[in-house]
């Protein structure tokens, strides 16, 4: 993580002009995209992509018909939440995966080496992923591409001649979408956008966004030792498909409802130099996404434990921090 001191001169002046469009587009501004540089494409096809994808990813695959798509996580043995992924059947033996957070290498190694007599082939697709968030983000998307997506669906389109595929993804409290440039670099896709009526708020805004709205990301939020119940991703958890990896223990959490930490917001006192949350000499939590207001202040989401009550003093990556909200109350699946 980079310290406040090690920042160029104006950089936390623009951080905070790119979270005020960020924040803005919730709330009636006009939309604001940001290119996901870290998002890589994994395609996987053959007569047995679809049940062999159903095994490994934690929602629910062949249930999804052509043209329609979900959003899943990638478990270890011990249900820990390490990749998130949206799920698009593109035919009926050809599907898209699309993996965030520089995840796609820890992704393709786990599905190749759970490969045994699988008819599937997995193939790494050259992409750019651009997201467009806001209540106004249909608007930019319409002009862009001339269709919008609808609930579970995808669409495909040609704009300019680049093959694009496009769905919703909630990034920030209003939502947006996802577009996937095949083969491309984005650019004239987000060029399309910014002329729809769309702002460049880039990763610092989207970040903010995310932070305001409580929006976990696996690769950030999660990560070795955190269940997706401990941070809020277990919406992407399939609790009625059969065997997959780490279905076991999913089954116990549903089960017992025992699970004591979950996502919650931190304002710090100054830039991280590290991922541990401690109180009383303990770690009692992971730090997750940090991310700069419009008004200059640091907040970050945490999977903290929940006896932490609202308004508690940790450490968090070595600086002071407070506790924003309280524990959320647990739904069964």
């Amino acid at each position: 993580m980079t310290s406040a001191d090690e920042r160029p001169p104006g950089a936390a002046d623009a951080a905070r002009a790119r979270a005020e469009a960020a924040l803005a587009a919730a709330a009636g501004g006009p939309p604001f995209l940001a290119r996901l540089g870290a998002a890589g494409v994994l395609q996987a096809t053959g007569p047995d992509a679809a049940p062999f994808l159903h095994g490994q990813l934690a929602n629910d695959v062949t249930g999804l018909g052509v043209g329609e798509t979900n959003r899943s996580l990638l478990l270890n043995h011990k249900g820990h939440a390490l990749a998130e992924a949206q799920v698009l059947r593109l035919e009926p033996q050809r599907f898209l995966l699309v993996v965030d957070d520089g995840r796609l290498a820890w992704a393709e190694e786990s599905l190749r080496r759970h490969v045994v007599f699988d008819d599937v082939s997995l193939e790494r697709s050259p992409s750019a992923v651009v997201t467009v968030q806001g209540e106004r983000a249909a608007e930019a998307v319409a002009e862009a591409l001339g269709a919008v997506p609808a609930g579970g669906s995808f669409v495909r389109a040609a704009p300019a001649g680049a093959e694009v595929v496009a769905y919703a993804a909630r990034r920030s409290a209003a939502g947006g979408f996802d577009i996937v440039v095949m083969g491309g670099d984005g650019e004239a896709l987000a060029a399309a956008l910014l002329a729809a009526g769309a702002v460049d708020a880039g990763e610092e805004g989207l970040g903010a966004a995310r932070v305001a709205a409580r929006v976990p990301a696996a690769g950030r939020e999660g990560g070795e030792g955190v269940l997706p119940q401990e941070a809020g991703l277990d919406v992407h958890v399939s609790f009625r498909k059969g065997c997959y990896l780490g279905q076991e223990i999913m089954a116990r959490v549903a089960a017992r409802g025992n699970v004591r930490r979950s996502l919650r917001t931190l304002a710090l006192a100054g830039e991280p130099a590290g991922a541990d949350v401690e109180a009383g000499g303990r770690v009692v939590g992971h730090l997750g996404t940090v991310a700069r207001f419009p008004d200059g202040s640091l907040r970050a989401l945490a999977v903290l434990r929940d006896e932490l009550a609202a308004g508690a003093e940790v450490s968090a990556g070595g600086v002071r921090a407070t506790v924003v909200d309280e524990a959320a109350r647990r739904m069964p699946p």
